[in-house]
């Protein structure tokens, strides 16, 4: 099967079964709805307005001392760091290609940034993925298992990347370029942006309705290639089928994972950053036009050594926390 023949068999599958196509398309849209929809989009308008205001500066300066030690990373790098960490997919990847598109950071620093800055936002694991697991699910748990492996992702890209941040980390008071304010256009950009999550979830979640009619496969296998393919959707069919706790560790790894649909969401905010893979693929020379951008092969491996580092801090915390009562 070729690329240009996979929309046909696709296409073909929701004409042969338009009962489950709209099924699944209803399913992820109320998700986005309910859920990405009023988590994601306030972040989406106000980081943006920070930014362009200058009040990143004045947000970022408090941390960017410890932040700057602990991860090398520029002063923009410490706002993308933040954000990334508190306010949730795609919105790490979006201002770390964003920053680079504007020289605020690096070619190095921005790969550097996307191997970790990119996360399930603790809004999402307390609210919508703690509500899916069995009641008694310790909050502290589902944040350590996610958050641990972080600093360990920033160690082993540090070295891969070896970002040059280090001429920036100055003990001067953190100052963040400012531009006009353009309520407007910032709202455009930020619906442009919900709207390509809301597509992508509506399509994948078509995909994992369709994995769950394969009575090929058994139950539990389904559930985790769902969420492997849609972390929202997947989380809740987990859950669903998992005990108590053997439900925990691959409700979050699929969490850190974020799913094929995030890593589309991933790309599609990055659509201007990215390398222009389609040259080397072809053998064509490599120019200044398509070289020194982000790689979203680095970051699927990243993103799956994530979900196999939460994997396993989960486990082991469960493992510790059970005997306490905690």
């Amino acid at each position: 099967m070729t690329v240009k023949t996979i929309p046909i068999v696709l296409l073909g599958l929701v004409l042969a079964f338009p009962a489950l196509a709209v099924q699944g398309a209803s399913e992820g849209l109320l998700l986005w709805y309910q859920t990405v929809l009023p988590a994601l989009a306030p972040f989406l308008i106000l980081t943006q307005l920070l930014t362009v205001s200058g009040g990143a500066g004045l947000l970022v300066k408090p941390v960017y001392p410890l932040v700057s030690r602990l991860f090398h990373v520029s002063a923009s790098g410490t706002y993308i760091l933040l954000c990334g960490l508190l306010c949730g997919y795609p919105l790490g990847a979006k201002l770390c290609g964003d920053y680079f598109r504007q020289g605020k950071i690096s070619q190095k620093e921005a790969q550097y940034l996307l191997a970790f800055c990119c996360h399930p936002s603790p809004m999402f694991l307390l609210g919508y993925v703690r509500q899916q697991l069995p009641v008694g699910i310790n909050s502290g748990l589902l944040l350590l298992s996610v958050c641990l492996p972080v600093p360990l992702l920033s160690f082993l890209a540090q070295k891969l990347y070896q970002p040059q941040t280090g001429g920036q980390r100055t003990s001067s008071p953190v100052r963040l370029e400012t531009a006009p304010v353009c309520l407007e256009s910032i709202l455009l950009s930020s619906a442009e942006t919900m709207v390509l999550i809301g597509g992508c979830m509506m399509m994948f979640s078509i995909f994992a309705l369709w994995i769950r009619q394969l009575s090929i496969l058994p139950v539990r296998l389904q559930a985790l290639v769902a969420g492997a393919v849609e972390m929202t959707t997947g989380i809740h069919q987990i859950s669903t089928v998992f005990p108590k706790y053997t439900a925990v560790a691959p409700a979050l790894s699929a969490a850190a994972f974020g799913g094929i649909s995030g890593i589309f969401q991933t790309k599609s905010v990055l659509s201007d950053s990215l390398i222009q893979e389609k040259h080397s693929q072809e053998g064509l020379p490599v120019t200044s036009k398509n070289a020194g951008g982000l790689s979203i092969r680095h970051y699927v491996l990243w993103k799956l050594i994530h979900a196999g580092l939460t994997c396993i801090a989960a486990q082991l915390l469960i493992h510790l926390m059970q005997p306490l009562g905690l």
